[in-house]
């Protein structure tokens, strides 16, 4: 009889812990569920409420590249389109609400708008300004939320998380579908320069502020680096653009050999102090969107530096 009492006891804790598991599967699916079949019925109204970084989701995005120096900008497209052909047939109105970390300010280029059917997109920007220093491997975030208010009701939302990887350097890349190419920004907010071999009155490792440096000579200044800027890239899926300042002033070039033909598969340049530059690559396929961070996790274009 204590036996059989035992086994119903199991049987009841079985039951209990699957309850509980298929609570916590439905709990964290059924937001996503409901989400979709909502999408369906205003879809069934030519609603289209849509944006090229924020789902009803929820979407996350990290930078692991952040400098934490400068400010922060990110550029969030809305539109009212199912595709090419479709789009809503309302004018939407809706406004924009968000949160951040208290290790920077925050701010958003507007806090509502209406998309009108004549326009077919709009556009904000949120941008984050860090406050006191930072470390490497420090985090900042922002929470932005968009709701429409009329005709009906949808919100967007998403998570930017920025971490602190390389202080005074950051890269971005400017893409969109159907484009031939994609520009590769840099910038670089150190502030000073690293002699690279002994000049006059400065021995090699010494940091001078970029004002000694702009009294050097040309034959010194060559012996200084403030920033040495690594890419490397496959050739199959983009091409440099050889007539760059980056490519033309650059102190070193690989290539390599695809099909008979050699094409520049890396290179290396050095960057001024507190100055930004920008790459242009040509896309194999100009219906790829490389745009990082957002959109794209990772970069097509592998980046590296040194000093």
């Amino acid at each position: 009889m204590v036996i059989f009492k035992k086994n119903i006891s199991k049987k009841n804790y079985i039951i209990i812990c699957l309850s509980i598991i298929l609570s916590a599967i439905f709990i964290t699916y059924g937001r996503y569920i409901y989400n979709d079949i909502k999408d369906l019925y205003l879809a069934s109204k030519s609603f289209y409420f849509n944006s090229d970084k924020l789902t009803t989701n929820r979407a996350i995005y990290q930078v692991d590249n952040w400098s934490a120096v400068d400010p922060y900008s990110i550029s969030i497209n809305l539109n009212n389109s199912k595709n090419n052909l479709v789009r809503s047939n309302s004018d939407i109105s809706y406004v924009i609400s968000y949160i951040c970390s208290s290790n920077i300010e925050c701010s958003v280029s507007s806090e509502e708008g209406i998309l009108l059917t004549t326009e077919n997109t709009d556009n904000f920007t949120a941008v984050l300004t860090p406050k006191g220093s930072f470390e490497d491997g420090d985090e900042a975030w922002i929470e932005i939320k968009v709701n429409s208010t009329s005709p009906y009701k949808k919100m967007l939302s998403g998570r930017f998380i920025l971490k602190v990887g390389k202080i005074g350097l950051s890269y971005s890349i400017d893409d969109e579908n159907n484009r031939p190419y994609f520009d590769f920004r840099i910038t670089n907010s150190l502030d000073y320069y690293i002699v690279k071999e002994a000049i006059d009155g400065y021995d090699v490792g010494a940091r001078i502020d970029k004002f000694t440096y702009m009294n050097l000579s040309n034959a010194d200044r060559y012996k200084c680096t403030s920033a040495l800027i690594t890419l490397d890239f496959n050739p199959s899926d983009v091409i440099l653009d050889m007539t760059s300042n980056a490519y033309l002033n650059a102190q070193s070039v690989e290539t390599i050999n695809i099909d008979g033909y050699n094409y520049v598969n890396k290179i290396s340049f050095k960057m001024d102090s507190e100055s930004s530059d920008t790459v242009r690559f040509y896309k194999a396929d100009s219906s790829k969107d490389y745009t990082y961070p957002f959109t794209n996790t990772s970069s097509v274009v592998n980046f590296s530096y040194s000093q």
